[in-house]
Formats: C-alpha cells, structure tokens, sequence
C-alpha cells in the first residue's frame, strides 16, 4: 500500500463514524432540556418553546419553502442567536438550554467551528458528569469535523486528541454499572478510540497513536476500518513482527480481500521468510485475487527456489488475465525462466514474440544466436551470428578479439554442420587470438 496515499486514506476512514456520533450527542443533548425545566423561570422556558417549535417547522420545510419564507427564516434564526446571547450570563441551567437551540440551528448549516465554540464555552461550566461525557465527545467529533484548510487542520485535531483523552479519562474511572448507567457502549468506546488514533496519526504522533488503535480494534474486532488504521499504524512504525500477526488474522476475518493476502505475503519477505511469502501468493493467487505486482513477485520467487517451470506458468497466466504487459522485464523474466528450465527452443520462441512486439532485450541478439546453436538450428544460427560479426565495431582490445573470434568459431561449426566447407574454412583462417587458433588446427586438419 502507497505510503503516501495512506495518510489520506485515513482521514476519510472513520468519517461516516463521526457523523453519526454527533447525531447520536446530539440527541442525547436534546433530551437534557427536559429535566432542566424546573430549574429555570417559566418564560424563559416558554421562550426557548417557542423558538424550537418554529425552528422545527423550518427544518421540516422542501427547498422550494424555504427560498420563499428566506427573509422570515433568518428573523427566526437571529432571535434564536440573540436568545442564546442573552442567557450567557445566568445560570448553568439557562446557557444549556439556550446552546442546545443555538447548536441546532448551526449544526442544520454545518457550522463546526461555530458549534465547537458553543460547547468548548460550556465544558468551562460546573457540570455533572453525564454532561462533561457528552460534551466532551461532542467537542472531539466537531474539531474532527471542522478541518477544512491545510492551516486549521494540525490545530483542530490537537483538539480532538484533547477532548478525547478527557473523555476517556473520565470513562476509565467509571465502572460496568456506572458506564451502563451513562449508555456508555462498548461501540462507542471503539468509534472514540479510532478517532483519537487518527487524531493523532494525522498529526504524525504514530507512537502515540497505537496504544488507542489497538483498544479500538480489541473492542471491536469485525470492524475493518479500524483493523485498517492499525495496520497502517504498524507499517509506519515498521513493527513487522505485530504487522505480520494483524495481517495473519486479517486474511482470516476478511479473506476475500486481495490487499490483506498480498501484505502477509510481503510482510513475510521483510522477515526474510521467502517460503512463507511464496506459499501466501500462490493461495492468493488459487483465490484468484493476485494483483499485477504479486504475480511478478510471486514469478521472482519461483525463480529463487528453482522452480523456473512453475515461474513461466506464472508470467504466462499474468499476461493473459491482462494484469502483466508483454513489455521489457516480462519478457526478459519469461526467458530467463525458459532457459533456467532449459527450455531452449520455448526460450527462443519468447525472444522471437519479444522481437516481433519490437522490444530488444540486453543480449538479446548473442542470447538468440547461442540457442540456434545449442538447438542444432544451423541455418538459422549461421545467419545469427554473420549478424552479429557485421555489427563489430573495430577494436584490438583482447576482450573484444576474443568475442569476435568466439562469434567466428561459432559460425564455422554452423556452416560445417550444413557442408559449406570452403565458407568454414575462410572464417577459421580469421581466427585472431591464440586459443581460437589452437581450435582452427584441430578443425582444418578435419575439413
């Protein structure tokens, strides 16, 4: 998985979680009034009545209503803001049941930052305990929502890892029955210890980020995104023992993914287990889940536990299921394959096919006059390597005689091998260095 990508992946991997628990706060939020109403004078209450009682009918109107009734809508939202101002300073009781009025009409605009303005006020308030949970996640989950440029961005999840850790702190010191009394749920516990995980992952803090990925995961095991940011967590910190292990259960609990087998398999290989990663890409591969990238790993493994036959079985598959282009390296790993297997003449056929595709492998053209040879294709092998001669660039150099004489001797057998004594006997005397010449005398001795 691209690093790099990652990170962005990531930042969108719980966001459907976030909303829900701020719908979730927010009618835990909208309850609270209702106990409350005692404690505050009677026209205050019926103030606050009224006003969700119009601001309910204006969230239930279409579009078409609220572009003709626009100018009455916005007198409704402004007496909603001023009641909230106007309550700021009286009692605890009031300013909750002003900001819960005002937190819907800015929620129904999508107005984080505003919102979390509003709750951040009232988590300075004496509040019992059920509230401080309450707003306390609520004030994560809209710092997590309010991230819309580059330059919020760091400061607003700073944020979420701040409320976080204080609702946890809270929660920590709670008991079963304390936490059944607050609906404190163990899905819950999960949804915020993924979302302090990526708080802190997306500020680069990935060791601090591990210790709530791993409880988000344990307490819900089944939920993939949260097994995904663990994983992620793990690659970063190069932890390939407990990547290994996660990704081990991962093809278990997901085993129709194709991303999990792949990553065991590679994770195998930082380990140096090769056997371990072959056998994980070749029952990927059974899945028929291989990528494009696994079938050429899983071909270089073959090769590296000579089992060449098995590695071209593999190229070739890859390139008719279109997932390997018959470019370069296929067919440079296809022929190595063949030859390994000493499968000359399938060897010839793949740097043919790589000839007629116009692809010219490193020497390709010696490779393919060796083969002719070695096939007893003499015709064919004379004219591969009077190719070879007639691109010799002069030079004295011994290195280059003796590949040229090699290339020379070569033809000579070819030729011989046909009857054509007399062109044999020519390029022999051309021989130049000392031991071609000592075969040319055992040769023309022959002819």
């Amino acid at each position: 998985m691209n690093l790099i990508s990652m990170k962005q992946g990531i930042s969108s991997l719980l966001s459907g979680s976030v909303w829900q628990l701020i719908l979730l706060s927010l009618v835990i939020l909208l309850s609270m009034p209702l106990a409350q109403a005692q404690q505050v004078p009677a026209s205050v209450y019926s103030r606050y009545i009224t006003l969700t009682t119009a601001f309910a009918k204006m969230s239930a109107q279409d579009d078409k209503q609220k572009k003709a009734k626009a100018e009455s809508n916005k007198i409704l939202t402004d007496d909603i803001t001023e009641f909230y101002q106007q309550q700021q300073d009286h009692s605890v009781e009031r300013q909750l049941l002003a900001s819960n009025l005002h937190l819907q009409v800015l929620l129904n605009k999508e107005g984080y930052t505003e919102s979390y303005q509003v709750v951040s006020r009232l988590l300075n308030l004496p509040l019992e305990l059920e509230q401080q949970l309450t707003f306390q996640q609520l004030a994560a989950q809209l710092a997590a929502s309010a991230n819309k440029t580059p330059d919020t961005n760091k400061k607003s999840w700073a944020l979420v890892t701040q409320h976080l850790n204080a609702w946890f702190k809270l929660v920590d010191k709670l008991d079963d029955k304390q936490r059944q009394t607050y609906k404190i749920t163990l899905d819950q516990q999960a949804s915020n210890a993924a979302l302090l995980a990526q708080a802190y992952y997306l500020q680069d803090k990935l060791t601090a980020a591990l210790a709530p990925s791993k409880r988000a995961y344990k307490l819900a095991p089944k939920k993939e995104s949260y097994l995904q940011l663990l994983l992620a967590l793990l690659q970063r910190l190069e932890h390939r023992k407990q990547l290994n292990k996660h990704l081990q259960i991962a093809v278990v609990d997901f085993p129709e993914s194709k991303d999990y087998w792949e990553r065991l398999a590679y994770s195998y290989l930082s380990l140096e287990q090769n056997k371990a990663a072959l056998s994980t890409l070749a029952i990927t591969r059974n899945q028929g889940l291989l990528t494009a990238q696994g079938y050429r790993v899983l071909a270089s493994l073959y090769l590296q536990q000579q089992q060449p036959r098995l590695a071209a079985d593999v190229y070739i598959e890859g390139a008719d299921k279109k997932l390997l282009l018959r470019d370069l390296a296929y067919f440079k790993g296809l022929s190595n394959a063949w030859l390994m297997a000493r499968e000359r003449s399938k060897a010839l056929d793949v740097l043919a096919q790589a000839e007629r595709a116009g692809i010219k492998l490193a020497k390709h053209d010696q490779q393919q006059a060796q083969l002719l040879y070695l096939e007893a294709r003499w015709a064919e092998s004379e004219s591969a390597y009077i190719a070879l001669l007639d691109r010799v660039v002069e030079n004295k150099d011994q290195k280059t005689l003796l590949k040229t004489d090699k290339w020379r001797f070569l033809l000579a057998v070819s030729q011989i091998e046909q009857g054509k004594k007399s062109q044999a006997k020519a390029n022999l005397l051309l021989l130049q260095t000392k031991q071609y010449q000592g075969y040319r005398k055992g040769w023309l001795a022959q002819l």
